[in-house]
């Protein structure tokens, strides 16, 4: 399973990284998201989501050079920030050496189903 977005769908509302903190620690602060809304930079000023492609699904992946297992590494697992440079998809985000990265939500995407425009959408 992954979240795929519709960039041309997306208003930049943000309500995605909202209940994706709320929802893993209990309180609002976009900073802890695992998915971020953000303009792009080809000059257009479109709203791209964000978030982890599951490229490694059930597999071992590495980052920084460390074999990890993906059920292990959890929204408070602490990786150097130089980690979140290695995602080609940008989808691993920083915050006070915290790094956060997309868990599903265990197989029941919130940001999915908080999503008003359909920006945010599942593919098995």
């Amino acid at each position: 399973m992954r979240i795929l977005a519709k960039r041309d769908k997306c208003t930049g509302c943000h309500l995605c990284e909202i209940v994706c903190s709320l929802y893993h620690f209990g309180y609002i602060n976009p900073t802890t998201s695992a998915i971020r809304v953000i303009k792009d930079d080809l000059g257009k000023g479109a709203n791209v989501p964000y978030v982890c492609l599951q490229c490694n699904e059930n597999k071992m992946f590495c980052l920084d050079g460390l074999n990890v297992d993906r059920k292990m590494m959890s929204q408070e697992f602490i990786w150097p920030c130089e980690t979140v440079n290695k995602c080609p998809h940008k989808a691993i985000f920083a915050f006070n050496e915290k790094v956060f990265h997309c868990d599903l939500c265990g197989s029941d995407p919130q940001c999915v189903k908080i999503c008003t425009t359909g920006a945010l959408y599942i593919r098995e």
